[in-house]
């Protein structure tokens, strides 16, 4: 009895601890193909696009400079899982993996009431060498 006892808590305990509060969005980043390099993302901006849904996701499409504005607001608490593809010219899309392609994602730089989001397009080796875009954003 008590084995069981101890089985079920250890269960309940696995069962919270995986299941967070998640309040924040999972968003999906339409990169154009072939970029590399540092993407920011800026959120609250009344010039910016409003933001498309697929589902649970949300959507966000780069520029060729690596850069998007947008009037959403980035919800900063809780855990998502965020997509990333690289996009044709005709829409097609290829899935971009954290750690192989995508690197230093970072999010909630509060700067003049707005939030920007950042990470990185490419492999590690560019990673290492490109230097840390967020530093001149106080990141």
């Amino acid at each position: 009895m008590r084995n069981w006892l101890l089985l079920i808590l250890i269960c309940m305990s696995v069962v919270a601890c995986s299941k967070s509060d998640e309040t924040a969005k999972p968003s999906i980043y339409l990169i154009p193909e072939g970029y590399k390099g540092w993407v920011m993302v800026e959120y609250d901006k009344e010039e910016g696009t409003p933001t498309e849904k697929e589902g649970e996701y949300t959507v966000f499409s780069i520029n060729n400079q690596g850069k998007a504005k947008t009037k959403t607001l980035l919800t900063h608490e809780g855990w998502a899982t965020n997509k990333y593809y690289y996009v044709t010219e005709s829409g097609n899309r290829k899935q971009l993996k954290a750690g192989e392609m995508i690197h230093g994602a970072s999010e909630g730089n509060e700067n003049k009431n707005y939030t920007m989001e950042f990470f990185f397009v490419g492999t590690e080796e560019e990673f290492a060498q490109a230097g840390d875009y967020r530093k001149q954003y106080g990141r």
